[in-house]
């Protein structure tokens, strides 16, 4: 959809006049986000203060995954003691907090993290070191995983696969990388889904990307941040034009109807699916208001079509098939993933 302006200067203007109406600036001290890398205070300390932020940001994931576990809140049911001394990547990790706690609640024999910045997997290094746990991290891509095939037990992508160039390529290479009958947990909202247009450090008016298409937004939201003076400079888009690859800024438009078919095109046998509705995630989920809210969305959650934009994150668990199971499909999508590393 797009609104119905007539030229491309008009709606960037209406996009700028809607975001500065709503208006929000993410907090400084915020080591939720990955944009506080880019703070002056960041690159201008010394080596000691900025190994200092990076612990400081892998503690934050850390602690928070204390407070809100990831697998009992996304996958309520599923007992967690069968992991214990299994083999588990992480794609997407951040500074490593998630990973590191995971290593110690759920006995892993291995823990293993990627993230595409050096940055943040030195944090992660770092932390793992202080916490002494047998945790890995090394800088890659989810589309080129740096493993053998057959690597690990499980898989897990939590609010990444949304922001990956190829959906499809990544989950082939978690295909890959995993042993037969081992388990992909995926968690990212879809993208209709009206409060994650990632237009959060700007403006807290939802679903802009229902009504504006990704370049108008991306320019919109560059001029908004490039507006508020240096005091922006830390979170604001760096370009006014997106990627190839991009839908909406840092978004590749995946929705739930392409991830059921790559589901199935892949043969992944779905173990576990959660039909979370909106309201349903985040830090102010707790909230009564929110928790209302969420109950209203809970039975269009689940309906085809209102799922996209009333679903809050797809939440499942995915099954490689075992070679008896799947016979000559296992050996097609490793050959497929090869190919994709070769280009």
């Amino acid at each position: 959809m797009s609104f119905p302006v007539a030229s491309r200067r008009a709606r960037v203007w209406a996009a700028s006049r809607l975001m500065q109406l709503f208006p929000r600036r993410p907090k400084v001290d915020d080591f939720a986000l990955r944009e506080v890398f880019n703070q002056q205070r960041f690159r201008e300390a010394s080596r000691a203060g900025q190994d200092d932020f990076k612990i400081k940001s892998a503690q934050y994931r850390y602690d928070y995954e204390g407070q809100r576990p990831f697998f009992t809140t996304y996958f309520p049911g599923i007992d967690m003691s069968k992991y214990a001394g299994k083999e588990v990547l992480d794609v997407g990790c951040f500074t490593g907090g998630r990973l590191v706690s995971w290593a110690e609640r759920y006995a892993l024999r291995r823990a293993d993290g990627i993230d595409i910045n050096w940055v943040f997997v030195d944090a992660a290094r770092r932390f793992a070191r202080l916490k002494e746990a047998p945790a890995h991290f090394v800088a890659s891509v989810g589309e080129h995983l740096p493993y053998r095939a057959g690597t690990f037990d499980v898989v897990t992508s939590y609010d990444v696969l949304e922001h990956v160039q190829d959906v499809e390529r990544v989950m082939a290479e978690c295909w890959r990388v995993l042993r037969p009958g081992g388990e992909l947990f995926v968690v990212f909202p879809p993208f209709f889904q009206p409060l994650e247009s990632h237009l959060g450090m700007v403006t807290a008016l939802p679903a802009l990307h229902w009504f504006f298409d990704g370049d108008v937004l991306a320019t919109a939201a560059h001029d908004v941040a490039r507006a508020r003076g240096e005091e922006a400079s830390w979170y604001g888009l760096k370009s006014r034009w997106l990627a190839p690859w991009e839908r909406a800024p840092s978004l590749n438009g995946i929705t739930v109807g392409r991830f059921r078919q790559i589901v199935s095109e892949q043969s992944w046998d779905v173990v576990y699916w959660a039909s979370r509705p909106l309201f349903s995630d985040g830090r102010r989920s707790r909230l009564p208001l929110f928790r209302l809210l969420r109950h209203l969305f809970a039975i269009p959650a689940r309906l085809p079509l209102l799922e996209e934009v009333c679903l809050g994150r797809v939440c499942c668990v995915l099954a490689k098939r075992r070679v008896e199971e799947c016979g000559d499909e296992e050996s097609h999508l490793e050959t497929r993933a090869r190919e994709h590393s070769i280009r």
